[in-house]
This record gives structure tokens, C-alpha cells and sequence, in this order.
């Protein structure tokens, strides 16, 4: 709750001395002298008040490159001005990041960016297991499959034209943040799904 410039007039003028010199009239010079201080203690107010909601990554707006530079981010930028709700997605997941890499943290570290994707490990064949399970190679121990819904054509193919990059930014982040957090000797394998 914010004062208005009659109460932090009203407040200055409280604390000057009493006397004879010292006039409390509203048209005196000392009055409109502490009327012309009260606009900025009213800034300051409303500043400290706004000051609140930068204290935490959901609400932040004026603080991000300050939040940023205190995660170390950005990890992987795509291109130089990034949007800026992917930035503050990017902070609160990375303030409230808990640990492990077992693949259900995996895709909620994803989904957490903003992304929706479905993270499969693969074990390979053995006698425990039943018929119908899949004769997996030994290598694919190793790799997890993430499959990414919602960016369609993440991957340039031969039909596009020259000017197509590679790989989307949104993929290329994605894949960028993974990798940086997967275990030693394990590998990913991004399949992007048209829904």
C-alpha cells in the first residue's frame, strides 16, 4: 500500500523542528519545499513495492539479466535475442532444479524449459523378460530416446531450400541443455513428432 504525496508531505513536515521559524501553513515555503521532496519518496515506494515481486524468478521482470548472470545462464542460446519468457522458463527451471538424471527427471527438466517430450530407456533382452519385449542391441543400453512433440520439421531435410538452418533453435536449445546435463556414457537420440 503505497502513500501519496499528502502523506509523505504530511510525514516530512512531522519531522522538522518547532518553532518560530519553522511554519506549517500550506502556503508556506517550507511546506512546498517537502511537497516537492514527497514525489520521490512516493517513487521509492512504489520501487520498493515492485522490488518484491523481483524476488522471485516466476514474477521477475526488471531483474532477468541480473537472475541470468547469478545461474550462469544463458547455457545454450540458439539466437541473440531470445524470447522473454523462454529466458525467465529457463531461470525458474534452473533456480528450482533438483538433482538426478533418471529419464522421468530428464523429461520434466525438458517440459520445465517448455517443451513436451516423452524420454524412453531401452534394456536389453534377457531371460526374465517377456517374448514379446524387443531384441534391443547392446549399444542402445546406453542411449536414451527422446522423442519432442511440437516442432514440427526441427530438421532441415532436402526439400527445403538453402536458407533453411539445420536444425531449429528450439531444438538446437533443447538438445543443447540435455547433453549438457547427461550422465558420462550415456547418449540421446531426439526423435521430433508431428504430434
Amino acid at each position: 500500500m503505497g502513500h501519496d504525496v499528502e502523506a509523505w508531505t504530511g510525514s516530512i513536515m512531522a519531522q522538522m523542528p518547532k518553532g518560530i521559524l519553522w511554519q506549517r501553513a500550506p502556503d508556506s515555503d517550507l511546506y512546498k519545499y517537502a511537497q516537492g521532496y514527497a514525489p520521490r519518496l512516493v517513487q521509492a515506494e512504489d520501487n520498493a513495492n515492485n522490488l518484491l515481486l523481483e524476488m522471485r524468478p516466476e514474477t521477475l521482470y526488471q531483474t532477468l539479466a541480473e537472475w541470468e548472470e547469478y545461474l550462469g545462464l544463458p547455457e545454450c542460446v540458439a539466437e541473440p535475442n531470445s524470447n522473454f519468457e523462454y529466458r525467465r522458463f529457463a531461470v525458474i527451471e534452473k533456480y528450482r532444479r533438483k538433482g538426478g538424471l533418471q529419464s522421468w527427471n530428464i523429461q520434466k527438466l525438458a517440459e520445465d524449459l517448455g517443451f513436451t517430450v516423452e524420454v524412453d530407456e531401452t534394456f536389453p533382452h534377457h531371460c526374465l523378460r517377456s517374448c514379446t519385449y524387443p531384441l534391443w542391441e547392446q549399444k542402445y543400453r546406453y542411449i536414451l530416446r527422446v522423442t519432442v512433440y511440437g516442432i514440427p520439421g526441427a530438421y532441415m531435410t532436402c526439400l527445403d531450400n538453402v536458407l533453411t538452418p539445420l536444425l531449429t533453435s528450439d531444438a538446437g536449445v533443447l538438445e543443447c541443455t540435455l547433453n549438457r546435463y547427461k550422465l558420462g556414457g550415456l547418449y540421446y537420440e531426439f526423435y521430433y513428432a508431428n504430434e
